[in-house]
């Protein structure tokens, strides 16, 4: 269900020891104790590493601040040299700080617990970039589409090397996050999202072809049907708008699929008709129960321990 976050008294406790966040991203033992966090409460089955999606364009240069109350703040950058350097420039280095994390943390847990690691995808990446963390909904046709293509480019061929890094580390899944997939009109999904998403598959699945590897695209699940015939052993996060009932019929004979409690009814306490139903209709076929999107900072303890409990005690699930 997402990474240790707001949500938890004892991650919080840590977090405010820190005030630069990309900086707290970056300490390897504090990074393990707190991805541990969730798992040590709630015995979930796997730990996600905790990161954030902007450690790339952090690593590249592009300074990423988070602000109270505002989110992240990207600064500004005279992007024909900043792309120049990010083409040759390997944030290798710059993110072992998180490689060293994933090791402690894969040497810590439990050896049924699966690691996941994590990058956003090159068009969400861009879309942060490029308006410096400030999206308000701006479609694609706002963009000059050689630069966007240019800085997809760039950012594919990064998430490649650091997901890399994560599998050799010590990750046993990665995943992609497209939270603003749905900005990409139809007609250029090919072209922003696909392109770009293929090239990471194969990329991966040349040096890592039994990895799993999970694509979670907010807003645009119906692609899911073809991209499943063109990158075999794919999986696909759902988002909270998606009926299960079309997943199961359209997705899941193709993928395994994961989702998609609308993390509103968490927070409300309102989920177990909702839970009911995802259980229902999906796990017969290949699935893992998780959030439709992030787990929100006042989603209440007591809320997730109940949405545990009904989901382990549900006759005829697998859990």
């Amino acid at each position: 269900m997402r990474q240790a976050g707001r949500y938890l008294p004892e991650y919080r406790q840590v977090r405010q020891k820190f005030t630069d966040f990309m900086q707290f991203c970056l300490q390897p033992e504090i990074v393990t104790q707190v991805t541990l966090q969730p798992i040590e409460r709630f015995d979930f089955d796997a730990a996600i590493i905790f990161s954030d999606i902007l450690i790339i364009p952090h690593a590249l240069g592009q300074t990423v601040k988070f602000l109270e109350g505002t989110g992240p703040v990207l600064a500004s950058v005279a992007w024909p040299s900043f792309l120049q350097k990010a083409r040759h420039h390997s944030i290798l280095p710059f993110l072992d700080p998180v490689f060293q994390a994933i090791h402690l943390t894969r040497q810590a847990l439990a050896p049924e617990k699966s690691l996941i690691g994590f990058v956003g995808s090159p068009w969400t990446l861009a879309c942060y970039m490029m308006q410096q963390g400030k999206i308000k909904g701006e479609r694609v046709g706002d963009f000059d589409s050689v630069f966007i293509e240019s800085l997809l480019e760039v950012l594919q061929n990064h998430c490649v090397d650091f997901l890399k890094g994560q599998i050799q580390a010590g990750c046993d899944v990665v995943q992609i996050f497209d939270s603003w997939a749905s900005l990409v009109p139809a007609a250029q999904q090919g072209k922003y999202l696909w392109q770009p998403l293929h090239f990471i598959f194969h990329n991966l699945r040349k040096v890592y072809p039994h990895v799993p590897i999970i694509y979670y695209g907010r807003g645009v699940s119906e692609a899911y049907p073809i991209l499943a015939a063109q990158l075999p052993g794919i999986s696909f996060g759902l988002d909270q708008t998606v009926n299960p009932d079309w997943a199961a019929v359209h997705v899941q004979p193709f993928a395994p699929v994961q989702g998609n409690l609308d993390p509103e009814a968490l927070v409300k306490g309102e989920f177990k008709t909702q839970v009911k139903k995802i259980l229902d209709s999906l796990s017969a076929k290949p699935f893992v129960f998780n959030l439709g999107h992030g787990i929100l900072p006042t989603t209440p303890l007591e809320n997730v321990y109940q949405l545990i409990e009904q989901i382990r005690h549900t006759e005829g699930t697998p859990f």
